[in-house]
């Protein structure tokens, strides 16, 4: 197998993200339109409901197309993740509809790291621009229906406030993270002032997060061929019911032990909070970094073609060297 050297070649990696392309071009254009159709869809019922609304309650007309993007950004945000989430588990979709595909895919002269950040940055980069340009054509279209609805403030675009909400989240993070609280005054926590540090720690431990939430579903989309995200939400699901079972059984003992150590460590609790919080950052992006990694063992050649290792679990052992 080593007729190509080892060494990571960008052009290699340009050859194999246009035979991806090429081969996935259908889906993609597929995913493109399914975006599209979802938020115009979206926004054509909430013109509706403003409109319905603004005569009720006498919303003023030129709230109308505020109100529109605002109500519009957590469907946004929330149709991109789960097809972020679909896309990820979907990182072994490679040319498999004929032998001759899988075979090409096989020999092509490229390294596996190629192969699969080419399958990386189709399934997280290009999906996301492909949802800002569905967007983009969701306005376009949507205000072509504007007349039908006798209402012009709808004139506009939701993309502005699409991006303006993706900052405001972050520097609203980090403003709140970053309020050092004083000594409860009356039931109240009081704010003495603010902290770069502690912001900056709450908006990363947020990224670190989402980075690991990602990359759960690259991993079991290179575990499980078939019907992937279904089984990685399932994994999901009861790992998750296991933890919390676990914490309900042992917090009565664990919680107050833990309280004590703290108070004795830091003055007050958002101290301790912030230093946990510091302590999971790289912690979480350790494991974002290792399940990468087996993401990448497992995106192996003999993975694409070979028969045996279409039922996931029956691959794993290829994550270390087999030793002779």
């Amino acid at each position: 197998m080593n007729t190509i050297n080892n060494k990571f070649s960008f052009a290699r990696l340009g050859a194999v993200l246009k035979c991806d392309l090429v081969e996935h071009r259908w889906s993609n254009i597929a995913a493109f339109f399914i975006l599209f159709a979802a938020f115009l869809a979206s926004q054509l019922s909430n013109m509706n409901s403003i409109i319905g609304t603004g005569l009720r309650h006498s919303i003023q007309p030129d709230q109308y197309m505020p109100s529109l993007a605002a109500n519009f950004v957590p469907f946004f945000y929330g149709v991109l993740s789960l097809a972020l989430m679909c896309a990820a588990a979907d990182m072994c979709g490679v040319p498999l509809k004929t032998k001759g595909r899988g075979l090409n895919y096989l020999m092509m002269p490229a390294t596996n790291m190629e192969k699969f950040v080419a399958r990386a940055l189709v399934n997280t980069i290009l999906l996301i621009v492909l949802a800002f340009a569905a967007l983009l054509l969701a306005d376009l279209v949507r205000m072509l229906f504007v007349p039908l609805f006798e209402v012009k403030e709808f004139y506009g675009f939701t993309l502005p406030r699409i991006l303006a909400e993706f900052g405001e989240t972050f520097s609203s993070a980090y403003r709140t993270g970053g309020e050092v609280w004083g000594p409860t005054v009356d039931g109240t926590v009081r704010v003495i002032g603010f902290s770069a540090y502690y912001g900056a720690v709450n908006v990363t431990t947020m990224v670190a997060a989402f980075l690991f939430a990602h990359s759960l579903f690259i991993l079991g989309g290179c575990v499980w061929r078939k019907a992937a995200i279904i089984k990685i939400w399932i994994t999901q699901i009861v790992v998750t019911s296991a933890v919390v079972w676990i914490f309900v059984k042992f917090e009565p003992y664990v919680l107050p032990w833990l309280g004590d150590v703290l108070t004795s460590l830091f003055e007050t609790e958002q101290q301790a909070g912030m230093t946990l919080m510091g302590i999971a950052i790289p912690v979480l992006l350790a494991l974002t970094a290792l399940n990468w990694w087996l993401g990448y063992r497992l995106f192996s050649r003999k993975q694409v073609v070979a028969p045996q290792h279409h039922r996931g679990g029956k691959h794993l052992h290829q994550l270390f060297p087999s030793r002779k």
